[in-house]
């Protein structure tokens, strides 16, 4: 049965549809609508999937410019932003005079390729900055406003990432990934900064053993803390956190000196996946101390642990709850410690808020309700904060907490994307089912559009969304794209299925062994809850997802006919030549998804959807990036081919230079532009002109 999400949440209607003051609900269609005179005016009445929207492709897809990697080098906020430009660089940015400015010039591009994902792409303390450059594979730095010059030597051989910058003992501390004919080594290293004479470095181990290495913190003084991992683990099953002692001598050139010593596993412990402790983010507070997360309760949450106390790490709050997220990518600011508090989010049932603990312990303040909160830093007596909006582009706001009555304020002092327009805005509504699984939670936009309403007898056609990971996340978050179909009549729903972030470590457990199963089941008891709701037109339904979400995609629609269309964007086909062919920090993941390899191989084979295409009756269009690393384009080409063997319609469209993630505005422009014309070429609905059609076979 579908419900409402409890929380600050709006109202439902009385069929349990998600309601929306903006928004008509299916079969609900307001016929008027008030023009600038206030007076009503007649709607243009149309057929649901066609309706006329003001938003081009174009438009959606050049309205979201990225911003993300918020942090701070104490004084003022930094963070990389994409550029509109055909090529979107990735560009440094920071705040001068409340006006944003560029940090990283022309042509460097500010990315990390460590583990695939990267992050940690840069850092910076005093007026030095530095940041990993995809054009040249060099970490760079730059002083004031100095032309950057290079602290790694070139190579193709090493990656870096999740840097901290060290500029008291003249280093930067990294990351490092080694890449050689046979294996990919990474361990943590110390990168000498630039100074004359001295020539760039691949940087000297101050620490390996480990499998994986993320987030070294330095104390700016004597210790260093950092998280480490072993296969078969992923990061959010179990890791440790490692302070070590660190000092230089003071006669040494910088780096040549370096003295990593009395390495103490803090919290964390070497265990298998499910009988381990996922500790992650280390901060140091200003008063010695350092504050971390970490979700032994079965929730992560932080903790707090003094040096040199021959003391335990104690939790700051009882609070249940979410405050961090998986660690996917290396150097996520997850919190930040300012006047005695400590600030982050929280999402309770999958209501996210900014919030703040004391630093002393005590109860959790919520200060603002947000879809999403990416990043928390200070910066001199500020906290900022990268949020994503239900009714509004991401944006980095600050928090003020100045007043006399000690209550928070939120401004935002950066959002490049174009702001959205109401009118064509479907705001996200939570909705819970019960099914198989348990509870799954999943948002609902409704089709929106202030000029247009559907025939009262017709419902709207839904393309069911799922995220990637899989232990990753959908949260609500405006989104043009999305906005791009509600504003043309279709509904959008976001599944969080089992396995997701955001619901605790039991929730994530759900999918451990049944990944091609239980979020199957999940997505499948979403579709019948929506058409028994009246939410949707059962025979317009499609599932679209991307990479592990593809994997679903296909998943699904070989074990059930209540789609009428799938979208793979880079999805698993075959879990067997996914496990011989895919990159380190994945090579185990599906160790806790499927069971472990090879010892299951029979049940790897078993979930692939590319061994059950004797089920398949569904129409499939799937997108592929040639450069993809994570999954081999191969699999793509194979599905495309098993499904035009079937005879069933078929569309493969691949692009060249893209990887895993679409990147490029003519890609984005393409796929939706694909994704458009497939539809309505399945459903019979109108496109706009001038959308280029997608071949598809058999059709």
């Amino acid at each position: 049965m579908a419900s409402p999400e409890t929380g600050p949440a709006p109202s439902t209607d009385a069929r349990g549809a998600p309601a929306n003051s903006r928004t008509e609900g299916p079969g609900h269609p307001d016929p008027t609508r008030a023009g600038q005179d206030g007076a009503p005016r007649e709607r243009l009445r149309v057929g649901y999937g066609s309706w006329p929207s003001p938003m081009s492709i174009d438009e959606a897809v050049s309205a979201g410019v990225t911003v993300r990697e918020l942090g701070s080098d104490g004084h003022q906020p930094f963070w990389v932003e994409s550029t509109p430009d055909a090529q979107a660089r990735l560009t440094l940015m920071t705040l001068r005079d409340r006006a944003a400015v560029e940090v990283s010039p022309a042509p460097s591009s500010v990315r990390s390729r460590v583990n695939e994902y990267g992050g940690g792409a840069w850092a910076a303390r005093s007026t030095t900055v530095v940041w990993c450059d995809d054009t040249t594979g060099q970490v760079l730095a730059r002083t004031g406003d100095q032309e950057p010059s290079a602290v790694s030597a070139p190579s193709e051989r090493y990656r870096y990432g999740a840097l901290e910058l060290c500029p008291q003992l003249g280093i930067v501390i990294a990351v490092r990934e080694e890449h050689s004919d046979f294996a990919i080594t990474t361990t943590l290293v110390a990168l000498p900064l630039p100074s004359p004479g001295a020539a760039p470095t691949s940087g000297l181990v101050i620490a390996s053993g480990a499998d994986f290495y993320a987030d070294p913190a330095w104390n700016g003084d004597d210790l260093l803390a950092w998280i480490e991992w072993d296969q078969p683990a992923m990061p959010w099953d179990a890791t440790r956190l490692v302070v070590a002692e660190l000092t230089t001598a003071d006669d040494s050139t910088a780096g040549s000196g370096l003295r990593v010593s009395s390495p103490l596993t803090v919290a964390g412990r070497i265990a298998a996946p499910r009988e381990g402790v996922s500790v992650q983010h280390p901060h140091w507070a200003p008063d010695g101390s350092l504050v971390f997360t970490a979700d032994a309760s079965g929730w992560w949450t932080l903790y707090r642990w003094w040096p040199r106390s021959g003391q335990a790490p104690y939790r700051l709050s009882q609070q249940d709850g979410e405050e961090d997220q998986p660690m996917w990518q290396l150097g996520r600011q997850a919190l930040a410690v300012s006047g005695g508090w400590v600030y982050h989010e929280l999402r309770d049932q999958g209501v996210c808020w900014l919030a703040r603990t004391p630093l002393a312990g005590g109860a959790v303040e919520r200060i603002e309700r947000f879809a999403s909160v990416d990043a928390v830093v200070s910066a001199k007596d500020s906290v900022f904060a990268l949020v994503g909006r239900a009714d509004a582009p991401t944006a980095i706001v600050e928090v003020d907490d100045a007043d006399r009555y000690g209550e928070a304020h939120i401004r935002v002092v950066r959002c490049p994307s174009l702001p959205p327009d109401p009118a064509i805005t479907s705001i996200a509504r939570p909705l819970t089912v019960t099914g198989r699984q348990g509870v799954v939670h999943s948002w609902y936009f409704a089709p929106h559009n202030d000029a247009v309403s559907a025939p009262e007898d017709e419902l709207p056609p839904v393309i069911l969304t799922v995220h990637g990971g899989p232990t990753g996340i959908a949260t609500g978050s405006y989104d043009p794209e999305i906005a791009f179909w509600t504003s043309r009549g279709f509904a959008v729903v976001q599944v969080n299925y089992s396995g997701s972030a955001g619901f605790g470590r039991a929730y994530r457990e759900r999918l451990r062994g049944q990944w091609g199963v239980a979020e199957v089941n999940d997505c499948i008891d979403v579709v019948d809850a929506l058409i028994a709701e009246g939410l949707a037109d059962p025979d317009r339904i499609t599932i679209e997802g991307g990479s592990a979400g593809g994997f679903t995609v296909l998943a699904c629609l070989t074990s059930s006919d209540r789609f009428a269309a799938g979208i793979s964007r880079y999805g698993i086909g075959d879990l067997v030549a996914l496990q011989t062919d895919t990159h380190k920090f994945e090579a185990r993941y599906n160790d806790g998804l499927v069971g472990p390899w090879p010892t299951a191989r029979a049940l790897f084979e078993q979930r692939s959807p590319i061994n059950h295409l004797d089920r398949l009756a569904t129409p499939m269009l799937l997108f592929q990036g040639l450069d993809d690393r994570v999954v081999p384009p191969k699999q793509a080409e194979q599905m495309a081919q098993a499904v035009r063997a079937r005879g069933l319609p078929v569309a493969l469209v691949t692009f060249e230079g893209e990887g895993h993630g679409f990147r490029l505005p003519a890609t984005r422009h393409r796929v939706l532009e694909c994704e458009l014309s497939f539809l309505g070429q399945l459903f019979g609905l109108a496109v706009p002109p001038g959308v280029d059609e997608v071949e598809v076979e058999n059709l």
